[in-house]
Formats: C-alpha cells, sequence, structure tokens
C-alpha cells in the first residue's frame, strides 16, 4: 500500500488505456455475452432466449454455409498471400535504382479504400466478353466466365482481390525479415559454394521463420475476418457462395436485427480463430521460436 501511495500520481499515465478497455473491449465482451443469450432487435426490451440463440445455429443451413465458405477462403487466401507477397519482398529487397518506387506501388492498393478496390474489380471481372479478364481470356483461347455470378468462380474470385489488395502489406513484413538477417550469413554460404536456391533454402527460410509464423497467423486472422468484398461486390450471392461468417453476422444484425443471434454467432467465430491460432501454434512451435 506504501507503494501505491508514493507512485499514485504514476496512474494517470495508464489510467486512458485502462478506461479504453474497460470501455471498449472488457465492456463489449461482457454485452456480447450477455446478448447472445437475449432476443433483441435494437429497439424494444431485450428479452431473455436461454440457450435458444445457440440452438438456432445448429440447424441453420446458411451459417452452415457461411462457415464452409470461410473455411475454404482462408485455405485459398493464407498460404497464395504469404507465398506471393515473398516472392515479392525477394525481388524489392534488391540495391537497385527506382527500388523505393516500386516498393509503394506495390504497398498502394493497402491505402486505398476498399469501395475504390471493389469497383475497380468489378469492372475488371465483368461477366461480358469485353471484360478485362475475360477479353485475356479468349487471348488465351478460353471462352468468358461469369466471374462474381457463377457459383463455382465467385469466392476464388474474390480471394483473388484479396491476395493483390493485401499483398503491399505482407512485403512489408517479410522485407524487414528479410533485411534483419545477417549478410555474414550469406557470405559464408556462398564461400561454401552454396547457390542462390541453395541459400534461400537453408538460410532465407530458417532464419524467416519468427516471420512467417507471425505472417500465417495474422493472415488466418484476417481471413476468418474478411466481409469487405462480399458485402461490396456480390452481397454475399450467387445463391450464399460468398457469404462468410461476418457477413452473415453483419445480415442477421443490421439487416434482420437479430442482435442476439448475431451474437452468438460471432462468439462461435472467436472460438473457431482461437482453435485455429492454437492448431498453429502447436504445429509451428510459434512459442518455441518467438520467445
Amino acid at each position: 500500500m506504501g507503494r501505491l501511495r508514493r507512485g499514485w500520481r504514476w496512474y494517470f499515465f495508464i489510467a486512458p488505456n485502462v478506461l479504453t478497455f474497460l470501455g471498449f473491449t472488457l465492456f463489449s465482451w461482457i454485452f456480447l455475452i450477455y446478448l447472445s443469450f437475449h432476443d433483441w432487435n435494437l429497439l424494444g426490451a431485450r428479452q431473455f432466449a436461454g440457450l435458444s440463440n445457440y440452438e438456432r445455429m445448429v440447424s441453420d443451413p446458411i451459417l452452415r454455409r457461411a462457415l464452409v465458405n470461410t473455411l475454404q477462403y482462408a485455405i485459398m487466401f493464407v498460404i497464395p498471400s504469404a507465398a506471393v507477397s515473398l516472392g515479392l519482398a525477394t525481388l524489392v529487397n534488391q540495391k537497385m535504382r527506382g527500388m523505393y518506387l516500386f516498393r509503394a506501388l506495390y504497398y498502394l492498393p493497402v491505402v486505398t479504400s476498399i469501395a475504390v478496390l471493389a469497383i475497380i474489380w468489378k469492372f475488371i471481372l465483368l461477366p461480358r466478353p469485353d471484360g478485362i479478364a475475360n477479353y485475356l481470356l479468349q487471348q488465351l483461347g478460353v471462352g468468358p466466365r461469369e466471374w462474381l455470378l457463377d457459383i463455382r468462380l465467385a469466392l476464388p474470385s474474390i480471394t483473388v482481390m484479396q491476395i493483390w489488395s493485401t499483398m503491399g502489406y505482407y512485403m512489408v513484413l517479410w522485407l524487414a525479415g528479410l533485411q534483419g538477417i545477417p549478410e555474414e550469413m550469406y557470405e559464408a554460404a556462398r564461400i561454401d559454394g552454396a547457390s542462390r536456391g541453395q541459400m534461400f533454402r537453408f538460410v532465407t527460410v530458417p532464419m524467416l521463420k519468427p516471420t512467417t509464423i507471425f505472417i500465417t497467423l495474422i493472415a488466418g486472422i484476417g481471413a476468418f475476418q474478411m466481409f469487405g468484398p462480399p458485402y461490396m461486390l456480390t452481397g454475399g450471392g450467387p445463391v450464399h457462395a460468398t457469404t462468410t461468417m461476418v457477413y452473415y453476422i453483419w445480415q442477421q444484425a443490421f439487416n434482420r436485427y437479430r442482435m442476439g443471434y448475431a451474437s452468438s454467432i460471432s462468439l462461435l467465430l472467436f472460438v473457431l480463430i482461437l482453435i485455429a491460432s492454437l492448431i498453429q501454434r502447436k504445429y509451428m512451435r510459434w512459442s518455441e521460436t518467438i520467445f
């Protein structure tokens, strides 16, 4: 108690963070759990519903479809985005004139509004033969595709857009990891007669393990939280082919005003992200690598 009395002035410096946590994090979680056991349409009184919202989740076919779509998107997004951004980082890590310009250009989609990106990609993926993507396919002898209208192609099309729009961010993270590798390790590998491919495999890849773990972790969490592209491009269609968990939560909360049901789905999403993170921790041993 004596130490607390002597240092009470310093608590004013951490008070904003503590109040922010209490008001926007802890209270939000408590209220979310509370709402999951109630029915509420934002206007009327909240009515206790017990476990009915969780029982509804078990028999909701659209939720099952949203869950499958989210898992499929995560599989299609995480590894390709990490691989593409690593390739870009390797290219822009060279000491060449104008390399800073290339880094800025690759990073530009990251700071561009999702609305602008959606407009660009909606124009690229026009289902008409004169659409940019279909025109390029026709030059290769392939017929036009209805990219965002085809049940089989809608989700992969959105995934390609997301990989393109986020690769600049992951490129910067990879670049930081690459520049943190001591040059002496490459010099030693050259003296031993290692080729570029061998240096990448036996020097670069092992030294990038902490960066790899971090990127795959945040990419996986971001994949489970994907919302913007379905909202802007497809509206969850066609036939719920691009309805993700977060998009379905938004639909239930702000289209159908089922705040309690949306809260229960949000808790399910949290559990899924937690399980995915724990699986990654176990098989990639990220706690041993980072700490």
